[in-house]
């Protein structure tokens, strides 16, 4: 089932929280909306779901129009960040809510409550209640109840927030596992950027209600079109500048570095994005870049250490070996993004 969202946009009060948004999902795939708290993502989230009602635009699951279907006829799947089990009932009863209101047999119920818990790994687990599972656990409960229903799209607002880190990578994984096997259509919000990127076959970055980017997590991580998406997509250092007549690279602190291409048309005013992964120590004499460390950090595979060039730019970096602070170290780039100051890649 493809998820076309077109132009929707949405204020409360004075406050716009979306902005004339598009994105569209094909079939099968699992898209997430990532940004900080209050980009916006979770209304768009509850629009698709129609728990929060658009003041304009359109949205279709395949052809159909949606924007007047009310929630329970929209053939979706919810996971909450909260879980949003119910404490007095057992894990099958919880499963089991939504197929009791569609008036199914206790036969078909049965058999879908265990397909569903079966699929999470929780087999065994029927007569325990919520209060008695860890939160993996119960957000496995909350996502089998989702699947049960046999929906067409998949909706989960932040559903691992609650988790501690090791269990965050677990979870996200077997998600990803239970996408991929049932071939849902899925939208994810998330604010961690690590869980985005691992996840998804698509991810729109969110900025102010806004779309900033969409892309493939290579291409978004990769190929940032705006300084938002970079910073806010993994660590980055932004050089701003101007590009010379020769096409390098003029610092505001009076530096010129060059990057053995052309970075856009003279006079532009740019912005060099660049990965701490890809650079890389080199002699002096192969140096892009010279400067002194500042700070550096054990990071287990590997450290990440700022080098403070002459003109006070930072510049933050990945090795394995230790440096020690102060120390003069020469740095070359294997990858970079050139984009423009005001509007995307240049």
């Amino acid at each position: 089932m493809d998820i076309s969202i077109e132009g929707i946009s949405k204020t409360f009060g004075e406050t716009t929280a979306l902005e004339s948004v598009d994105l569209s999902v094909p079939s099968g795939r699992l898209a997430t909306l990532l940004g900080a708290s209050g980009c916006g993502k979770t209304t768009l989230l509850r629009i698709v779901a129609g728990f929060e009602t658009a003041d304009t635009g359109a949205i279709r699951f395949g052809e159909r129009d949606i924007a007047k279907v009310p929630v329970w006829k929209r053939r979706i799947g919810f996971v909450f960040q909260s879980y949003a089990l119910w404490p007095h009932m057992t894990v099958a009863e919880n499963v089991a809510y939504g197929l009791r209101l569609r008036k199914l047999s206790k036969e078909a119920v049965a058999d879908k409550v265990a397909a569903g818990l079966a699929m999470v790994g929780l087999t065994g687990r029927e007569r325990h209640r919520p209060g008695q599972l860890s939160g993996g656990q119960q957000q496995r409960v909350a996502l089998a109840r989702a699947l049960a229903l046999e929906p067409d799209v998949l909706l989960m607002d932040e559903p691992l927030s609650n988790l501690d880190a090791r269990l965050r990578v677990e979870m996200r994984r077997e998600i990803r596992r239970i996408q991929q096997e049932t071939g849902i259509t899925a939208v994810y919000v998330t604010h961690d950027q690590d869980e985005a990127l691992e996840i998804s076959d698509l991810v729109a970055v969110m900025n102010g209600g806004r779309v900033e980017q969409i892309g493939a997590p290579e291409d978004v991580y990769e190929r940032p079109g705006t300084t938002f998406v970079a910073s806010f997509v993994g660590s980055v250092t932004l050089l701003r500048g101007q590009v010379t007549d020769d096409g390098e690279l003029a610092l505001p602190s009076g530096g010129k570095v060059g990057f053995g291409r052309p970075l856009g048309q003279a006079g532009a005013a740019v912005h060099v994005a660049l990965r701490p992964e890809d650079l890389r120590i080199v002699e002096n004499g192969q140096a892009q870049f010279t400067g002194k460390v500042v700070r550096s950090s054990f990071q287990g595979s590997s450290r990440e250490s700022v080098a403070e060039l002459p003109g006070g730019e930072l510049l933050s970096f990945e090795h394995r070996r230790p440096l020690p602070t102060g120390a003069t170290v020469g740095l070359a780039a294997d990858r970079f993004t050139v984009i423009g100051q005001d509007t995307g890649v240049a």
